[in-house]
């Protein structure tokens, strides 16, 4: 076992190009996250300290058959510090060694993932996609990719799109991406340019996915407000689509849907029914059930994302995340539930919110 902090990203990097990664491993390269090495450096388990608690964003990254031994490892290593351990996001894949160790579990929404061989903008479900894109074509509108290393005066340009698309507000951090030049820098930026060739979109590709069922995971996603005519982002999605299926990806991941889902059949609790309400119901602030609609217009296909722990007071478990993706704010559960999605307001063809 090694443990690492930020210092080296290079050996992070080449990790996942040799093993792969998952839906939250290019957010290791935010320089907000620590370094878990297991079973003889074969096995990654990204997380940060929050009070104390570790969290753990998403799944362990490496070999299939030592998962397992780096969790139970990963546990042995929290008690022995006294640390309490919390997993974030994880799929349903390993849920059976956090179950051996104790853990409890909590839905907290859907990934919606485009299954990209299937993808089309023909047939009458996808008119209005259809219209969207031939619309923007003949206006004049460019999609494009560009692939680092990217110029200093590109990200100056996005860096312009990003703060006209933040305002006010400030970044989020863990497990939201943010601006941060030698983050943006590693990534492909899929870019919509208008008639006078401004960037007025762009969103970043993490293509550090496995080799088998290749994924792509649209990450950073800004927009020019006063330069963006409605359905930008539907025509910015369509492009990337399109783009990874031309470059033989399987999957293109839109994202955690949150709370999407929650009435699930093996869990019943007050937590779950809690979510639910806030899912179906509160959209004065954010309109979580508005959301999950936009992307499912997008037909994907929807994995479920959970909360492992062992605490018995989720609230408290809660506000140590909130902690970390509003680590420049005043976290409250309020802020928590009501939290900005990168697709929240966006310029969609029909505003779901």
């Amino acid at each position: 076992m090694l443990l690492q902090y930020e210092n080296d990203l290079n050996e992070v990097w080449l990790f996942l190009q040799r093993n792969g990664g998952n839906h939250a491993s290019h957010l290791s390269f935010l320089n907000d996250k620590r370094f878990f090495w297991s079973q003889q450096k074969q096995v990654l388990i990204i997380y940060q300290k929050a009070g104390n608690a570790y969290i753990v964003l998403g799944d362990p990254i490496g070999k299939e058959s030592l998962i397992y031994g780096a969790i139970h490892e990963f546990h042995k290593y929290c008690r022995q510090i006294n640390m309490t351990p919390v997993f974030y996001q994880v799929s349903i894949r390993y849920m059976a060694a956090y179950q051996e160790l104790g853990y409890g579990s909590l839905k907290i929404g859907e990934e919606a993932k485009v299954y990209l061989p299937d993808f089309s903008l023909s047939g009458n479900s996808r008119k209005r996609l259809r219209t969207c894109r031939n619309k923007f074509e003949r206006e004049g509108y460019q999609f494009s990719v560009l692939f680092p290393p990217h110029s200093k005066e590109l990200l100056e340009e996005i860096k312009e799109v990003s703060d006209a698309w933040l305002g006010s507000r400030k970044e989020k951090g863990f497990s939201v991406g943010y601006f941060y030049d030698d983050y943006v820098a590693r990534f492909p930026l899929g870019i919509v340019k208008n008639q006078n060739e401004d960037i007025i979109a762009f969103a970043t590709l993490a293509y550090n996915q496995p080799k088998i069922d290749r994924t792509l995971v649209i990450d950073l996603m800004r927009y020019q407000p006063e330069k963006s005519p409605n359905a930008t982002m539907d025509f910015l999605f369509i492009s990337i689509f399109n783009w990874c299926k031309e470059q033989g990806y399987e999957w293109c991941s839109m994202g955690i849907s949150p709370l999407a889902n929650m009435k699930d059949p093996d869990q019943s609790g007050m937590y779950e029914a809690a979510g639910q309400i806030i899912f179906d119901k509160v959209n004065h602030f954010y309109n979580f059930k508005g959301l999950y609609q936009y992307k499912n217009k997008f037909q994907p296909k929807w994995e479920s994302r959970y909360l492992v722990y062992q605490s018995n007071f989720l609230p408290a478990v809660f506000l140590r995340i909130i902690r970390l993706i509003h680590a420049n704010q005043v976290a409250t559960m309020g802020k928590f539930i009501l939290a900005r999605n990168p697709l929240e307001k966006l310029k969609f063809g029909k505003r779901p919110f």
